[in-house]
């Protein structure tokens, strides 16, 4: 049997443990599929231990998480051995069981790998048998069952044979197919077969009894479709053509059930059974005379059998069943191309006119006092409908807004487009009231009503689209409210308090005094929807605002917001009986304690037809108030029993990481889905990973509803996903973490939906301690090679220097030596004073100055007096030498220690030079005063030559400002030194600063 398209997003109400009763029942809802499961034929859907659902379809086989949907076939990764799969089974140990006509596959969840099971009789992969059911023992042991009718044990990746009917049986049965194994009973193993017998192998000590069989000779050869088990020991069984039985287990005997046999269930047509909980289970048939409109519910411990009427949608109404099955407590019909999902109806709640597949927005209900309920819809436009059956009758095709009683047989309806009419209750004819000018200088109503309010027994208010109207019925005609504003404005409610009227609109809140025409004005800015007295307030329903409750002057006492608990702040309607409010939002139903303020909320999950209300769309008879929705009318007992009204969510909702998706550099996209069934609970990202992302789900009917939030550490914000569930990070840096996720209802509930999961991000190889230590190792490796280098060459440097002063010194200053003794010799030869005399003497005199200039070189050069102590020493033997020769007079004051001070050559060689010339510069220019040199060291180097002159300006600009000064300049720029030259007061000072 084949499940037809489109199948199924599986909206799952997980871990809910119903109470039923007769008067409750059941309602259809509409089960919303992802679109690419639309084209899917289906042929078995199952749930895993993680929550997820993996459906067999024609083309292979998919998992759908709640949030994406996952196809595996004979050409992804990993194969499927054979597409043509007829059964899945989930084990407890993580692993996915899939039966196929070539034999039995093991799929691990864990590792994502797919093997077919051996036969080691035929030492060969399995070609057969077609496998048609799997089960799992108690202990774990993994069966299978055959179309001829084997039962085989799965031994390691082996196929072990069990029991073979057709060998204890031979040729007795026409199809032993094997239907179903299980073990209900500790200790024993149940087969259900299509040859008529129930199967019983005992278990002891790990190994198997010969078998047992059980059935009625005048059952032999027929189909056991369908069974359940009871832990009384009873089993309920649909046999094709048959009926249902009921087989006790511990005596062996077959029973049927009155109450189905009276009705002939399963004599003929289909039977379609799923449990609902341990003690009763849900029975659909095709047959004729019954129909699928009959649900019947057997009870195991009473052996009692109730029956429901059910609704259809009006476009589902003559499809049939095809198959009805229980998924955790999901109960799932399909009716031919459609899937439905059977749920309970809430105890406090009732739903009339939703359609499981169609909206139908309900926009005005009046229920008569003789019980006819009498709606305008989109769908069904105006109708009445009998609240007990659900039947409808179409009483007209017009959008009816607003449904006023006027009389005892008379409604006053206001349409959208279709003005005013006269509902006849007797006759059911409707007839227009067609309006007249009162004036010709009024304009025509606007022809889509409103609001209708009651003023006296021929007048009423009238609101439209554009202004607000007081009209009479009878005469048929009207007058227009003239004030300005209120002559342009959209018309949603009309209360009127004393003398005036509270009208809202979709700027606010007016208060029209009738008499004067003067209009006031209230703070709310936002649109008005509804406006209804409670006991001495009047509370109003806004449009992003909440609830505000106001006194009888139009002063604010309180307002009530979903900060407050409001499932909303868009508030259509408001109703109130007793010491209850109800308030209809656009995301849920409020009920609201008029004293404490306590809020209790109501949605979909509550039975509700649909969460968002339709304004004023409300009515209200005795303790029963109605309320039109989106999508169908609800209506419930205002002073029924109800849950707390602080309450908790009762449902598990599952949370699960599901995908984990990551991009590494060279290796494209990767998709992970394995993470739900693994021990291990953390996300390792591998290093150099530049993005990844998270998807997370859990097939159940909250999810539908969740807004999802995350974060990154739980000392972190809140961080909103909206209803999308997935998170993606990029480069994230290395470092470990704890994913949070949480989610909420849509009204600021936090629900019981949440997860943390370690995250850890590896760093690559240049993001690690090592590597970060390595670097450090090898910079501090170059720039000691560096170091070492450049101490090299200054090594090589200062012997190279060495080597050049002394070769200077030797050869160069013993020649000039020579020459200068040769020249004084022959010049001490020669007497009287001559021209020779004078040239020997010039020659001489040149060579101690050349042994002069070369020992300044030589001292310059030579790396062994690269120190401040021997530029000291240069300097005091300069000046010693130069006062022996000239008249020179000076001061030379030295502070700071210098004796261990290091110099490079080019400072100590430019600052000797600057030195001297400056000294040649008092001596050529000064008035022969005193000169004062001061050479400070601490962390620079101050060096100062100051002397006085009798006309220093011209001196500076004639003389000193020179080439030398030049030179010195030069000399400082090459040391990176200051120079500055002041003259003042006839002073003169060279100053050189160097850092």
């Amino acid at each position: 049997m084949y499940i037809r398209k489109p199948f199924l997003l599986i909206v799952l109400l997980t871990r809910m443990l119903y109470v039923y009763s007769q008067e409750e029942g059941f309602i259809f809802r509409d089960a919303k599929f992802p679109e690419n499961l639309q084209s899917q034929v289906i042929t078995d859907v199952i749930r895993d231990s993680a929550g997820l659902l993996w459906m067999a379809t024609s083309g292979g086989l998919c998992r759908y998480d709640g949030n994406e949907t996952i196809f595996l076939n004979n050409k992804s990764k990993p194969a499927i051995p054979n597409s043509r799969i007829k059964t899945l089974f989930p084990d407890r140990q993580n692993n996915l069981w899939i039966g196929t006509e070539n034999g039995l596959v093991r799929f691990d969840l864990r590792s994502w790998e797919m093997n077919f099971v051996k036969n080691p009789e035929l030492d060969q992969y399995v070609h057969k048998p077609d496998i048609e059911c799997i089960g799992q023992g108690r202990n774990g042991n993994i069966y299978a069952g055959s179309f001829d009718g084997r039962l085989y044990q799965v031994n390691g990746d082996s196929l072990k044979l069990l029991l073979d009917i057709n060998r204890d049986y031979p040729n007795h049965f026409n199809k032993p197919s094997i239907v179903s194994i299980s073990e209900p009973y500790a200790g024993e193993l149940w087969v259900s077969t299509k040859a008529g017998k129930m199967i019983r192998l005992r278990i002891r000590e790990g190994y198997l009894s010969p078998p047992t069989y059980f059935g009625l000779p005048e059952l032999n050869n027929t189909e056991i479709e369908q069974v359940h088990f009871h832990p009384s020991g009873k089993c309920l069984l649909n046999i094709k053509d048959r009926g249902l039985y009921l087989f006790d287990t511990q005596n062996g005997t077959f029973d049927q059930i009155p109450a189905l046999e009276r009705n002939q269930v399963g004599k003929d047509g289909t039977v379609y059974m799923a449990p609902f909980n341990n003690d009763h289970i849900l029975i659909f048939t095709n047959k004729a005379s019954i129909g699928k409109e009959q649900l019947f519910t057997y009870n195991f411990p009473t052996n009692h059998v109730s029956k429901q009427e059910m609704t259809y949608p009006d476009n589902l109404k003559d499809d049939h069943i095809v198959w009805f099955k229980n998924l955790g407590n999901s109960l799932l019909m399909s009716l031919n191309n459609h899937v439905l999902e059977l749920l309970p109806t809430n105890h406090r709640f009732h739903t009339l006119l939703s359609n499981g597949t169609s909206i139908n927005s309900i926009r005005s209900i009046y229920k008569h006092s003789d019980g006819t309920l009498y709606v305008g819809s989109y769908k069904d436009r105006f109708i009445a409908i009998n609240e007990r059956t659900g039947e409808k009758e179409t009483l007209g095709g017009q959008f009816v807004y607003r449904i006023l009683p006027w009389s005892k047989d008379t409604l006053l309806l206001g349409t959208e487009g279709s003005g005013l009419l006269w509902f006849d209750r007797k006759k059911k004819r409707l007839s227009s009231i067609r309006l007249s000018l009162a004036a010709k200088s009024e304009k025509l109503p606007v022809e889509a009503m409103t609001t209708l309010t009651r003023v006296s027994h021929d007048s009423v208010w009238v609101g439209t689209y554009a202004g607000l109207y007081m009209v009479n019925p009878y005469s048929k005609t009207y007058r227009v409210v003239k004030h300005p504003k209120l002559a342009r404005l959209k018309i949603l409610h009309v209360t009127p308090v004393g003398k005036k009227l509270w009208i809202g609109t979709p700027e606010g809140l007016f208060i029209w005094d009738c008499q004067t025409n003067s209009l006031q004005t209230n703070a709310l800015g936002n649109a008005v929807y509804c406006i209804t007295p409670v006991d001495d307030t009047f509370w109003i329903g806004t449009h992003g605002e909440g609830v505000w409750i106001l006194d009888g002057n139009g002063a604010v006492r309180q307002k009530i917001t979903n900060e407050d608990g409001l499932a909303d702040d868009i508030v259509y309607s408001i109703l109130t009986k007793a010491d209850h409010v109800a308030v209809a939002t656009h995301n849920g139903l409020s009920m609201i304690d008029k004293q404490t303020k306590q809020i209790a909320n109501y949605s979909r999950l509550d039975r509700l037809p649909a969460n968002e209300f339709n304004q004023a769309a409300a009515f209200q008879q005795g303790n029963t108030f109605y309320l039109g929705t989106i999508n169908g009318l609800l209506y419930f007992n205002a002073e029924a029993p109800r849950v707390p009204q602080v309450r908790r969510l009762t449902k598990t909702t599952p949370l699960n990481i599901t995908s984990f998706t990551t991009e590494r550099a060279g290796q494209g996209l990767e998709r992970h889905y394995t993470f739900p069934y693994k021990q291990d609970k953390r996300l390792i990202i591998e290093a150099g990973t530049r993005y990844f992302t998270i998807g997370f789900g859990g097939v159940s009917e909250l999810a539908k509803e969740l807004q999802f939030f995350y974060r990154l550490d739980g000392h972190l914000d809140w961080l909103p996903l909206g209803r999308r569930q997935e998170i993606t990070f990029v480069e994230t840096p290395p470092g470990s973490y704890q994913l949070h996720l949480a989610s909420r209802l849509p009204d600021g509930r936090w629900t019981n939906a949440s997860l943390i999961v370690p995250l850890q991000v590896n760093p690559t190889f240049y993001q690690t301690i090592w590597f970060k230590c390595l670097l450090v190792l090898f910079f501090a490796i170059i720039i000691w090679a560096i170091f070492k280098y450049r101490e090299y060459i200054q090594i090589k440097e200062r012997r190279l220097r060495i080597s050049i002063a002394s070769d200077l010194h030797d050869e160069v200053g013993s020649s000039l030596t020579r020459i200068y003794y040769q020249a004084d010799s022959l010049n001490s030869k020669i007497n009287g004073w001559s021209g020779e005399n004078k040239q020997l003497q010039q020659i001489a005199d040149t060579s101690r100055q050349a042994l002069s200039t070369m020992s300044d070189m030589v001292w310059s050069i030579d790396s062994r007096f690269d120190t401040i102590k021997d530029l000291v020493i240069r300097m005091k033997d300069y000046l010693y030498k130069l006062q022996e020769e000239v008249d020179f007079q000076y001061k030379f004051e030295i502070r700071g220690a210098y004796a261990s001070n290091g110099l490079s050559q080019i400072v100590r060689q430019n600052l000797f030079l600057i030195f001297k010339e400056a000294v040649t510069n008092v001596i050529k220019y000064g008035d022969g005063s005193e000169a004062i040199i001061e050479l400070v060291i601490d962390n620079t180097i101050h060096l100062s030559i100051k002397n006085t002159c009798s006309n220093p300006k011209e001196l500076f600009v004639n003389h000193q400002g020179g080439r030398g000064l030049q030179n010195m300049k030069e000399r400082a720029a090459k040391m990176n030194a200051q120079l500055s030259i002041v003259e003042e007061n006839q002073y003169f000072q060279v100053h050189i600063i160097l850092m």
